[in-house]
């Protein structure tokens, strides 16, 4: 069973959502797990004492194939250090691994770019390390590549990572019991208050055309938005605070995802992804409905998400 187009659209935009945020070890980690799902012969290296790992984070003994991961907080200024890592940490790799172990035979200098791209610095030195030492090839490894290689994992891989991947024909009716674990989770969030302010009769599918929202996230809304009865039913016979609470976390939620998430044109689809994966812990089918229909219910009032300007008549 494959993944459908939606659902790896998906799942592409919550690997994104990693990659911005991920640095040191955590990328590490995420990269390790990866190709251990994708590569069964993959070893990682752990650091052992003085001697570390040796410069080498993971191998595939039986092909020769070595990797050494960096993933700096901020790539886009890290361009000296990164290539004097690649040089040093190349140089303690070969020295010892290609002698005690297996002889090197393609070396894979993993970078979380984080969709930057590599430094056009970068080539030439993988290139002067192949030319130094014969036999060997050299590649950078960047987010695009580790993309690949998740995206072509079996689909119980990947929700190993981010849980099932629903579809909006998927969503199911509203189930109150689990609004009532939603709310108790969003609700042992700090977050500032803010006074309510809600715009007159705000046009559903017009918001969703000015914040440049792709048809996935606009058709999840739009079934989250067909639900909002029964959340509405649960505001009445409970006090404001629940509401507030909930709508200060989501709002908290997508400022978060606006600082996080890099300037692009599908910046609005990552910040929805962004939302829904980190609005609560626990990922199954109908805590995700219920994520839905609350971020519908406050994408309507845009407490996520911009108000559409709303056009003046000249006189």
């Amino acid at each position: 069973m494959q993944l459908s187009r939606e659902e790896k659209y998906i799942a592409r935009k919550l690997f994104q959502l990693e990659i911005h945020k991920r640095s040191a070890q955590a990328f590490e980690d995420f990269f390790v797990r990866i190709m251990q799902l994708s590569h069964p012969e993959f070893i990682p290296v752990k650091p052992q004492g003085q001697y570390g790992d040796r410069k080498n984070d993971g191998f595939i003994k039986s092909e020769g194939k070595y990797y050494q991961v960096y993933a700096p907080y901020d790539p886009a200024t890290r361009e000296k250090e990164t290539i004097d890592k690649l040089v040093a940490d190349f140089k303690g790799l070969y020295s010892y691994w290609n002698s005690q172990v297996v002889r090197v035979k393609e070396y894979y200098f993993v970078l979380n770019d984080k969709y930057q791209g590599a430094y056009a610095s970068l080539h030439p030195e993988l290139t002067k390390i192949e030319n130094e030492n014969e036999g060997v090839k050299c590649f950078p490894l960047l987010a695009q590549h580790l993309e690949d290689k998740f995206l072509a994992l079996p689909p119980k891989h990947i929700e190993e990572f981010f849980g099932p991947i629903i579809e909006p024909e998927q969503v199911e009716l509203f189930d109150v019991s689990v609004m009532n674990e939603v709310i108790k989770h969003l609700l042992s969030s700090t977050a500032t208050k803010q006074s309510e302010n809600f715009p007159e009769n705000p046009d559903f599918n017009l918001k969703i055309v000015f914040n440049r929202l792709s048809e996935i996230p606009a058709n999840y809304l739009r079934f989250g938005s067909f639900q909002e009865g029964e959340l509405k039913n649960y505001f009445k016979i409970n006090s404001t605070f629940a509401k507030e609470d909930l709508r200060t976390v989501f709002n908290n939620l997508y400022k978060k995802a606006l600082l996080e998430m890099p300037d692009s044109d599908d910046k609005s689809d990552l910040a929805f992804f962004y939302i829904m994966n980190n609005a609560h812990p626990t990922k199954n089918f109908m805590i995700n409905n219920a994520v839905l229909v609350l971020m519908a219910y406050f994408f309507s009032y845009c407490d996520i998400f911009e108000e559409p300007i709303k056009q003046q008549t000249l006189f």
